[in-house]
């Protein structure tokens, strides 16, 4: 680029300097004094030159024309020579006469003028063209790749990765666009790379949940058949020991889902009488107490709302470990359920973490868990269109809202 604006610079230059030229060297037809000279001579000899340069006119004192090459008028001596002067004429002295040479000193300049007038403006074409084949050519090596340049860059912002940048690397972008699409390269493998780090751990989380499922699935079901014919407190201990390792595998595999966007919902209508029967059948522990039940449809996908259900109370009872009071009211036309239990509650600071994700409170350390159980509450609720929130009164309350049937009517 700086090349290129020195050359544009320096072809100025020399169409500057060759019309400075051109007009200093212009031949402007200087008075022939040889050929004065020579009338002045053959007047003396009475004779009359053979070729006339200019028309002249001899005068005497009093104004008379005593011989002239040209018609003149009649008049006043120093009229006539006022006006030859005016007229850049040459009056010479003959004697006691006078003669005037019309050298057309005008008519000179004049051609002078236009000729130089001629040669300026072909110097402003030249130049002219010169500056505009210099501009398409800036054109074509910065401004055009620069929009290209730009587009590629949107296209990068947007997420498309596959189309290359393609640019002359002699032009002035030519080095950037090139580092410019190495980037996009490294961009694109990067992607890919990830893409492939979020399948591998989706099917290593699929491995492991299938593998440790297997064997929970049988110490469960030996655990309660002992509990069936025995009051053994260790089998409890056992069973929820299971029931809290099978709930870390299921919140582990249900965040991975969220972070790849499979984490899907389809809301269906269901009467508020099936939704209280689903908190009921989630109670293993039995310490629910159900306030006054209200009437109506609300809507929800329920296999994604047994698990928001089972993880309040589940978290209710390793938390808190006391009775559970669900109340539920119709508000703006929207189901409110709150699921509040007596224990401590939550330190005010740490309310507006608690539904972040791995974020566990200061009273957790003891407990199991990875901190994502509230974390996958919200996003579901939220993805039904309904809405999450925690406080304190007198114990921890999580507040569940719901669209109703009459918002979708």
């Amino acid at each position: 680029m700086k090349k290129f604006i020195c050359s544009i610079v320096f072809v100025f230059i020399v169409i500057s300097a060759i019309a400075l030229g051109i007009g200093l060297g212009f031949d402007y037809k200087k008075v022939d004094t040889v050929y004065i000279n020579e009338v002045i001579q053959c007047l003396n000899k009475g004779e009359s030159v053979e070729e006339i340069v200019y028309d002249y006119t001899l005068i005497d004192k009093t104004g008379k024309v005593l011989f002239t090459t040209k018609q003149v008028n009649d008049i006043d001596y120093n009229t006539r020579l006022s006006r030859a002067l005016a007229d850049g004429d040459i009056v010479v002295d003959y004697g006691d006469n006078k003669i005037i040479f019309y050298t057309m000193a005008k008519e000179r300049f004049y051609n002078m003028r236009n000729t130089l007038i001629w040669i300026v403006a072909a110097a402003f074409v030249v130049m002219g063209i010169i500056m505009a084949i210099g501009c398409y050519l800036i054109y074509r090596r910065t401004i055009k790749p620069f929009k290209n340049l730009k587009s590629f860059a949107e296209e990068v912002a947007k997420g498309n990765l596959d189309s290359p940048l393609i640019l002359d690397k002699y032009l002035s972008f030519g080095e950037f666009g090139e580092a410019f699409d190495i980037m996009r390269n490294n961009l694109r493998e990067s992607r890919l790379n990830e893409q492939n780090v979020y399948m591998e751990r989706r099917r290593l989380l699929q491995e492991i949940g299938h593998e440790i499922k297997t064997p929970l699935s049988t110490i469960k079901a030996i655990t309660e058949c002992n509990l069936a014919v025995s009051d053994d407190e260790n089998y409890n201990i056992i069973l929820r020991k299971v029931n809290s390792i099978d709930n870390m595998v299921n919140d582990f595999y249900q965040k991975a889902l969220e972070e790849e966007g499979q984490l899907n919902v389809f809301i269906t209508k269901h009467s508020i009488e099936e939704f209280k029967n689903l908190i009921v059948e989630n109670d293993y522990n039995k310490k629910v107490v159900l306030g006054e039940i209200v009437c109506g449809n609300v809507l929800y996908d329920k296999k994604r709302m047994v698990q928001v259900i089972e993880n309040i109370i589940s978290n209710s009872y390793k938390y808190a470990d006391t009775n559970i009071s669900v109340k539920m009211r119709i508000e703006d036309e929207k189901l409110k359920v709150t699921f509040k239990d007596y224990g401590d509650g939550v330190a005010p600071e740490q309310l507006s973490y608690i539904m972040d994700r791995f974020y566990r409170g200061e009273k957790t350390e003891e407990k199991l868990g990875q901190g994502l159980g509230l974390n996958i509450c919200r996003k579901l609720v939220v993805r039904m269109g309904g809405d999450i929130k925690c406080y304190n009164d007198n114990g921890f309350v999580v507040e569940l809202t719901l669209d109703m049937l009459k918002n979708y009517q």
